[in-house]
């Protein structure tokens, strides 16, 4: 069986069309990875925030315990 060149045309611009269907998938894909990396450096800073509130929160409840202790004194 021979293929025509009309056939052989018709092959490649199907696959030129599927490279150019992944190629948008694939730049859809990074801009979606980016995208999480900055959200997930967003919640990293959140989460520091609030492990730095709650560490400010134990340091004043400390410094009002041992303000208490020497007012008793």
């Amino acid at each position: 069986m021979q293929i025509s060149s009309s056939e052989i045309k018709q092959a490649k611009a199907q696959l030129n069309a599927e490279l150019d269907d992944l190629i948008s998938s694939l730049k859809n894909k990074d801009t979606e990875i980016e995208n999480l990396k900055t959200e997930i450096a967003s919640l990293q800073t959140l989460v520091e925030i609030e492990r730095l509130k709650t560490e400010l929160a134990n340091l004043k409840a400390l410094a009002a315990k041992q303000s208490s202790k020497n007012k008793k004194k």
